[in-house]
């Protein structure tokens, strides 16, 4: 991603999951709220969105009813840990 205290990532089929990180990990990188989907066959951003916190840990994918989701933990020296669940459409 660019950054040096990066988040984790997860692939799904044709696409790839990853935070910017939290910025506890390592020192002085601060880490970012933003979020992204990349097209797996290209690399190409697909989606990008700010959370409500770094991502502190691996995203990881499941599936209810049909429906395939992401989530992932966030938060930062300033904001309160938590789990964001994202619907893939």
């Amino acid at each position: 991603t660019g950054r040096a205290d990066e988040g984790g990532i997860v692939v799904t089929k044709t696409l790839m999951f990853a935070g910017q990180g939290c910025g506890l990990f390592r020192a002085g990188s601060g880490g970012s709220q933003m979020f992204y989907a990349y097209d797996k066959a290209t690399g190409a951003v697909v989606h990008e969105m700010e959370l409500p916190g770094g991502t502190c840990g691996n995203p990881m994918t499941y599936a209810i009813n049909g429906r395939q989701y992401v989530a992932v933990s966030v938060g930062s020296r300033t904001t309160t840990a938590e789990i964001v669940a994202l619907a893939l459409p």
